[in-house]
C-alpha cells in the first residue's frame, strides 16, 4: 500500500475506508490459515469489527457532507465586520490591530462551532484508535 496523501478531511476518510477494507480482507484471509479455535475466533471477530467500522465511516462521511449545508448558530456576523480599506499613517497601526482582533475573535468563535460539528468524526477516529491498540494486545497475547 502506498503512503496516503492526507491533505484534507476527504482524503483522510477515503484512506480510513481503504484501511478498513484492507483489514477486513486481511483478517478474513488470516482466519483460514491460523491454527486454534480461539485465534480463529479472534481474527473473525476483528474482521467483523473492521467491517462495522467501515459502516460507521460511511455514515460519518455522509454526515460531514451534510454539515457543509447545515445551519449554524451562535455566531453574529456583525461582530466580524472590519474596515480593510486604505489607511493613512496615523490610523494604520490601530486599524491593523482592529483587523487582527476581529480575525482572532472570528476564528476563535468559529472553532467552537466547527469543533461541535466535527466532534462526531473525532470521536469515531479516537474510538477506532483505542480499539485497534487493544486488538494489537489481544493478538499479541493470543495462543498460537
Amino acid at each position: 500500500m502506498d503512503p496516503p496523501e492526507l491533505t484534507n478531511f476527504g482524503s483522510l476518510v477515503r484512506f480510513a475506508l481503504s484501511l478498513e477494507d484492507a483489514a477486513v480482507s486481511f483478517f478474513e484471509g488470516l482466519a483460514t490459515v491460523v491454527m486454534g479455535e480461539e485465534l480463529q475466533g479472534l481474527v473473525r471477530e476483528l474482521a467483523d469489527q473492521h467491517r462495522q467500522r467501515r459502516k460507521v465511516l460511511e455514515q460519518t462521511r455522509a454526515r460531514v457532507n451534510e454539515m457543509i449545508l447545515e445551519p449554524i448558530s451562535g455566531l453574529d456576523g456583525g461582530r466580524y465586520v472590519f474596515d480593510a480599506g486604505p489607511a493613512d499613517r496615523t490610523e494604520a497601526t490601530a486599524r491593523g490591530v482592529s483587523l487582527e482582533e476581529t480575525a482572532a475573535r472570528f476564528y476563535s468563535e468559529s472553532a467552537t462551532v466547527a469543533k461541535a460539528l466535527l466532534a462526531e468524526a473525532a470521536r469515531a477516529f479516537r474510538k477506532f484508535g483505542e480499539d485497534s491498540a487493544r486488538n494489537a494486545v489481544r493478538l499479541r497475547m493470543a495462543p498460537r
